[in-house]
């Protein structure tokens, strides 16, 4: 076999410029002269340069552990199908296979001998199902998304800071003018009731004020026929609040819908503002105000974040909490005009 060092003798050129003539290393400056010394050699000797072997880059496998109702609808759990969006854009980036595992599917791991480098946790879970988890999902890489998160010293966590932005919607409330307001919604996580919950810093942000009215908090089921229903318990009562803190959009969908057909104008005679920015708010009429929590930026966050552990970068649990914003559409105007 005519190796590299034949072809530099026989062009009498030293073995590291035909090295570097032959990769095409435009740093190097040689004469017309020299190069074709190079290329005769090659060409007399039949040289022909080894290929380098492509080395594949190594492919992750993580569960993506969520419960059984989380995408059954694209509009009721927008939520959901944004942050999964942002967890496959990157995990395609990353040599990552994302495998979806509804809660009441962990069983089938013990049966398929599925090995996982990590696994995300999608949703605000009890700690009784974190601790249903554990038992099929033995990794420590474990990154969950939502605001629950019973073992933070061991789990990294992604989420967004839950008073923070329900004051930031209170505050852009009665910056319009707005004091008498009611807070609708569907009942999040017995773990977050009384500690991270929409509704708990509502409660307290209204009060602090003097602000509260009880009547005013109506919760039920989560979805757009729920906020229907949740609506018209609303409208049953004699005084009725002049904006609504709608916790979820799916729900303030339906909220709408039944403040219209009770012939009341949105934001006319009632102001409306969501929770979560689902892509459903910006085409109902009118188009609902909401707070935007950057889901896709969170999936994408998860998997950066899971491959942190699994690369072993990292030993000690995070947290990362995305920013959230208001978007202003037109479901909720000024009473001071």
């Amino acid at each position: 076999m005519v190796k590299l060092e034949d072809v530099a003798k026989k062009a009498g050129i030293s073995k590291t410029t035909v090295s570097r003539v032959l990769n095409n290393d435009k740093t190097i400056t040689v004469t017309d002269e020299t190069r074709e010394k190079i290329l005769a050699a090659v060409e007399e000797l039949g040289y022909k340069p080894l290929r380098k072997k492509r080395t594949k880059p190594k492919q992750y496998h993580v569960a993506m552990i969520h419960n059984n109702e989380a995408f059954k609808s694209t509009v009721d759990r927008a939520f959901y199908f944004s942050i999964r969006n942002g967890l496959e854009h990157m995990a395609l980036k990353k040599n990552v296979t994302i495998v979806s595992l509804p809660l009441d599917h962990l069983t089938t791991i013990s049966t398929t001998n599925t090995n996982f480098d990590g696994a995300i946790i999608l949703g605000n879970l009890s700690k009784d199902e974190h601790d249903f988890i554990r038992e099929y999902i033995h990794s420590q890489h474990v990154v969950v998304i939502g605001l629950a998160n019973p073992y933070a010293d061991q789990y990294d966590h992604i989420s967004f800071n839950t008073r923070q932005a329900v004051y930031k919607v209170l505050d852009y409330l009665r910056e319009l003018g707005h004091e008498q307001i009611g807070c609708l919604g569907a009942e999040e996580s017995s773990d977050l009731l009384n500690t991270d919950s929409r509704k708990w810093h509502f409660t307290n942000y209204m009060k602090a004020l003097d602000l509260y009215h009880e009547d005013w908090i109506i919760f039920g089921d989560k979805g757009i026929e729920a906020g229907q229903e949740i609506a018209k318990k609303l409208l049953e009562l004699e005084e009725i609040p002049t904006a609504l803190f709608v916790a979820n959009d799916p729900t303030a969908i339906g909220v709408v819908q039944a403040l219209q057909d009770a012939g009341l104008k949105v934001p006319e005679d009632m102001s409306v503002i969501g929770f979560n920015g689902d892509y459903t708010t910006e085409y109902i009429y009118p188009p609902l105000s909401t707070l935007k929590v950057n889901t896709n930026e969170m999936g994408q966050e998860a998997i950066i974040t899971v491959l942190e552990r699994i690369k072993g970068y990292r030993k000690l649990a995070k947290k990362v909490e995305i920013a959230t914003h208001i978007i202003e559409r037109k479901s909720c105007a000024s009473i001071t005009k």
